[in-house]
């Protein structure tokens, strides 16, 4: 006769140790299925942050951080109807306010995962927010985490948008993705580092980044 305490103990002893590449790949694959452009969109921020943060000389710890944070930023759009996302109309206020949520969102949900860098959801809290400009609002760079790695994250997410193709748009090239972020009279761009959009302008203008590369 089997023992059902003894069984139940042996279930529930095992170590499920979920290593964060795993987990990535697994949140890669689901967003490229259900939400059209996400996965696509979150591998080129990444690749951005990364060719972003090494012109700037941070440490492979600090790369490595981005990458994870540039990879998972947008993880709260999981809780966002995939009808808002995926819409090729433009938006009503409180659909873009439903939007809005997933900053918040994401940084619940990767604030479950203790295992993973605790600055990683971090990035998924701020990466909308620039320098009193964005959402959520009133956020502080209290944490611990270099808000210079957060404003990088901002830059190549909002620069990785402009260039891809969505249902409403068609691609943009480098230097003109420049530009429309470089439009301060936009209020998407207040706020924007400086020193990050330099070291952008420097990686359009040496070929570092091109649309081809970019969609291959």
């Amino acid at each position: 006769m089997i023992n059902r305490e003894l069984t139940d103990k042996k279930v529930f002893d095992i170590d499920i140790n979920i290593k964060i590449d795993e987990f990535v790949s697994f949140y890669l694959k689901i967003v490229n299925r259900s939400l059209n452009h996400l996965g696509r969109h979150s591998e080129n921020t990444a690749i951005v942050c990364n060719l972003l943060a090494k012109r700037m000389n941070f440490k492979c710890s600090e790369l490595k951080l981005l990458k994870y944070g540039s990879l998972l930023h947008d993880i709260g759009k999981l809780f966002v109807p995939a009808e808002i996302l995926n819409s090729s109309r433009l938006l009503s206020v409180v659909e873009f306010d439903i939007i809005k949520t997933h900053t918040s969102f994401g940084y619940e949900a990767l604030d479950d995962f203790v295992s993973f860098p605790k600055d990683i959801k971090y990035f998924a809290l701020k990466h909308h927010y620039r320098n009193g400009f964005g959402y959520p609002k009133n956020l502080l760079y209290n944490n611990g985490t270099d808000p210079l790695l957060v404003d990088i994250l901002t830059v190549a997410d909002s620069f990785s948008a402009i260039m891809e193709p969505r249902t409403y748009k068609n691609n943009v090239n480098t230097l003109k993705s420049y530009e429309i972020m470089s439009d301060e009279t936009n209020d998407k761009n207040k706020g924007l580092n400086k020193e990050v959009m330099d070291s952008l302008k420097y990686l359009i203008d040496n070929k570092k980044i091109s649309l081809n590369s970019f969609f291959n």
